[in-house]
């Protein structure tokens, strides 16, 4: 036990220690209900800092998750290395060295074992990914189902996700039957769907 506290909180693992140490307090407060854990994070605040996150196959989890078997594998990983060779460095400058070359290398070896790890999880979580209907389905095209759409009645169908929906929608250009319009903006009072004629959105599109 001497040897495990030792080796535990002494450079370089105890930077690991104390990232451990934080991700086990914020999963404690959250379980304990006086905080939430969002379940995307912070991944779609930057498209560069998303797009990292894809390259390192951490996507499809929550962040808190995904920094914590970071952590996690990482301490791991520096534990063990820092057990087998620490005490076979000299102190001083080549020790410091060795213990950063060993952060490095701890840091590589949890972000490619976290990769692994959250594959299977991905399933889990896509729901939580999944924004609701009313911001997923605009933009999605459909066809006029009713005699007529105007701005107080009508109906058309679209299909999402592989799912067939039947919707109530208005538009402030007159629609027949079978004609194609685009779903721009939901009304949450009568929960229908403001819509546009396919071709006018399209050359919208086009001049922006």
């Amino acid at each position: 036990m001497e040897t495990f506290f030792a080796v535990a909180f002494s450079f370089p693992t105890v930077i690991f220690s104390v990232l451990l140490c934080v991700a086990i307090i914020y999963w404690l407060i959250s379980l304990s209900g006086m905080g939430d854990v969002d379940a995307e994070g912070d991944i779609d605040a930057s498209g560069d800092f998303s797009g990292l996150m894809v390259t390192l196959g951490l996507q499809g989890v929550p962040l808190p998750l995904v920094l914590t078997l970071v952590f996690l594998t990482g301490w791991l990983s520096s534990y063990f290395i820092d057990l087998l060779f620490g005490s076979l460095v000299p102190s001083g400058l080549i020790h410091w060295l060795y213990g950063a070359a060993v952060v490095v290398v701890s840091f590589m070896v949890g972000i490619l074992a976290t990769s692994v790890v959250v594959r299977p999880l991905r399933p889990l979580f896509r729901r939580a990914y999944l924004p609701p209907l009313q911001k997923r389905i605009i933009g999605t095209p459909c066809v006029v189902i009713s005699s007529s759409v105007s701005e107080t009645s009508g109906r058309a169908e679209a299909t999402l996700d592989g799912a067939h929906l039947l919707l109530q929608v208005r538009s402030h250009t007159p629609l027949s039957y079978r004609d194609r319009a685009v779903l721009i903006d939901h009304i949450p009072d009568n929960n229908a769907w403001w819509v546009v004629p396919e071709s006018e959105f399209l050359s919208g599109e086009s001049a922006g």
